[in-house]
């Protein structure tokens, strides 16, 4: 009986350690994947809320001196390289039929020139002027210009009118 007992537990044993031996990990496996990065040259500005500029010249007081429109958060330049800023007018300011004058000057204050060196008092004209020179590359960089007519001399003798043009400003990769 006790050889059976023992024959018995002989053969549990050998069960149990026959399963162990059974339950093995598969063996693993791997493969290479190739991940791209695939670039293109990207530049754009976006227009701030408010875009048009209003010189209002409505008393006396207002021909006395130089007038300045600050246009906060006025454009936004997004590009993937270092790029230049122009502004150039379409047109001289006139109204419908009248004389063309040539009165305003444009500035970005150094403050907002995202690493770019900026121009002073550039006249707006009908040739694209260097505004900003040498920005550097952004997500996301947000520009602040002054509007500046400072001799309003140069406005006596007109007819009251509106004189308008339009202004466009030009970002380049460099």
């Amino acid at each position: 009986m006790k050889k059976t007992l023992l024959i018995a537990l002989f053969i549990a044993v050998a069960v149990c350690f026959g399963q162990l031996v059974k339950a093995q990990n598969p063996s693993a496996t791997s493969q290479p994947v190739t991940v791209n990065i695939n670039l293109t040259d990207a530049i754009s500005i976006t227009l701030g809320a408010a875009p048009t500029v209003n010189f209002n010249y409505t008393t006396a007081a207002d021909y006395a001196g130089a007038k300045t429109v600050e246009k906060a958060a006025h454009f936004t330049v997004v590009s993937n390289k270092p790029y230049d800023l122009t502004v150039a007018a379409t047109a001289a300011f006139a109204p419908a039929g009248g004389p063309a004058l040539n009165v305003v000057t444009v500035t970005v204050p150094a403050a907002t020139a995202n690493g770019g060196t900026p121009v002073n008092n550039v006249p707006l004209s009908t040739t694209a002027a260097p505004l900003v020179n040498n920005s550097t590359a952004t997500t996301g960089a947000t520009y602040t210009v002054d509007y500046t007519i400072s001799n309003p001399a140069s406005l006596l003798n007109l007819a009251a009118s509106a004189y308008s043009t339009t202004v466009t400003y030009t970002a380049t990769q460099r």
